[in-house]
C-alpha cells in the first residue's frame, strides 16, 4: 500500500529487511516486559494502594467511561493524599502515590505528578501535622541482637528459624525482600531465597557462608549477586544459627525460612514476634524488618569499619548508606571537645 510521498505502509504481518514479525506478539512481548520491569516486591506492595485509589475515585465520581480513575487531575491526587492522612503515616501515603504512578505508566498515560506544586505542598502539610517523633526506624544493634537471643528458645523449631532468619538478616546486611516470602501461593525459585541459595566453604568445618540473592531493590535486571558472612562469636553467629536450623527444616525445595504449619515466614511475621519480643522487654520504638540493615551499618560504623565496606557489605550502590548509619547522643555530645583548640583553665 503507497501513501503520500511514495512511502509504503506495511502490512501488520510483514516480511522485511528487519525480518518477519507479528503485531501481536510483539504487543504481548511489550506488555510482559512492561510488567517484568517493575519489581515483584514493588508490584505486590502497589496492589493495596492501588485499589484504595480505585474505591477512592470511586466514591468521588472520578471513573473515566474507560473504567480507571486514570489519567487523574492534581487536585483529585491532594484529596486523595489528605483522605489517606487520617489513618496512614506519611511513608505509606507516598507509597500509596507510587502506586498511582506506577498505574499511569501501566496503562500508558503521563506521569500525573508533574509540576503539582498544590500536591507537594499538601505532603509538608501531613508531615507537619503528624509530626511523630518516633517516625524513624531505629536500629538493631548487636545488644539488641542478644535481647533478641535471650527471648527465644532456639530448641524449638519455630524459635530457631526465626533466630537464624535474624541472624542472617543482620550480618547480611538484607532488606526483608530478599529473605522473607508474602506466601506460599507468590512463592518463586527464581527470585526468592531457597536452601539451594545457600552453601558453605568446607562440610567439615564451616568458617563462611555464601548466599546468592536472586532479586533485589537495586537489581531491576535481577542479575544477583552473592553475599559472604563469616563466624561470629556466639551466640550471634549467623554460620552457626543457619546450619542448625538447616538440620532441622531439611532441603524441600520451598521458602527457606518456614514455620512447622509450613508457612513462610513473611514480612510481617517477622515484624510482629519481633515487636512483641522487643516490647516485652521493654524496648519500645519503631522497629521493624529493615531495622537489622540499619543496625548492622551503625555498628560497622561504630566499631571503625570504613564507609567503602560498609557500602560494599550492604550492596549500597550510592552513599545513601550513610543515612542508615544512628549515632547515640552520648557519642555526639561528647564530639563538642573536639571542637575547641584550646583547652580550658
Amino acid at each position: 500500500m503507497s501513501g503520500s510521498g511514495g512511502l509504503t505502509t506495511p502490512s501488520p504481518n510483514s516480511s522485511t529487511a528487519l525480518g518477519s514479525f507479528n503485531i501481536s506478539s510483539l504487543e504481548a512481548q511489550c506488555h510482559n516486559l512492561l510488567v517484568h520491569g517493575l519489581a515483584s516486591s514493588s508490584r505486590s506492595s502497589y496492589a493495596s494502594g492501588q485499589k484504595k485509589f480505585y474505591q477512592f475515585c470511586t466514591q468521588l465520581g472520578k471513573i473515566h467511561p474507560s473504567g480507571s480513575p486514570c489519567p487523574v487531575d492534581e487536585w483529585t491526587l491532594c484529596l486523595f493524599t489528605t483522605f489517606l492522612g487520617n489513618t496512614e503515616q506519611l511513608s505509606t501515603i507516598k507509597v500509596y502515590l507510587s502506586a498511582v504512578h506506577s498505574l499511569h505508566i501501566d496503562q500508558g498515560f503521563p506521569d500525573p505528578f508533574v509540576d503539582c506544586p498544590r500536591l507537594q505542598r499538601v505532603l509538608c502539610g501531613v508531615k507537619r501535622t503528624q509530626g511523630d517523633p518516633f517516625s524513624q526506624r531505629l536500629p538493631i544493634t548487636d545488644d539488641v541482637m542478644a535481647v533478641i537471643f535471650t527471648a527465644l528458645d532456639v530448641n524449638g523449631p519455630d524459635h530457631c528459624m526465626f533466630w537464624a532468619a535474624c541472624c542472617l538478616a543482620y550480618f547480611g546486611f538484607l532488606r526483608s525482600a530478599e529473605f522473607t516470602v508474602p506466601n506460599l501461593a507468590s512463592f518463586a525459585p527464581s527470585i526468592h531465597l531457597g536452601v539451594a541459595d545457600i552453601s558453605v566453604d568446607s562440610h567439615s568445618s564451616p568458617s563462611c557462608l555464601r548466599i546468592r540473592i536472586k532479586a533485589s531493590k537495586t537489581d531491576p535486571f535481577r542479575k544477583g549477586c552473592f553475599v559472604h558472612i563469616g563466624r561470629g562469636s556466639f551466640p550471634l553467629c549467623a554460620v552457626q544459627s543457619l546450619l542448625s536450623y538447616l538440620t532441622i527444616r531439611g532441603n524441600t525445595s520451598d521458602p527457606l525460612f518456614l514455620f512447622q504449619d509450613g508457612r513462610p515466614l513473611s514480612q510481617s511475621l517477622l515484624a510482629a514476634w519481633l515487636c512483641r519480643i522487643l516490647s516485652s522487654a521493654g524496648i519500645h520504638g519503631n522497629f521493624s524488618s529493615y531495622s537489622f540493615r540499619i543496625g548492622a551499618a551503625t555498628v560497622a560504623a561504630r566499631n571503625s569499619i570504613p564507609n567503602h565496606q560498609i557500602q560494599a557489605l550492604g550492596q549500597w550502590s550510592s552513599s545513601a548508606y550513610l543515612s542508615y548509619i544512628r549515632s547515640p547522643a552520648e557519642m555526639l555530645s561528647q564530639l563538642s571537645k573536639q571542637l575547641t583548640s584550646v583547652a580550658t583553665p
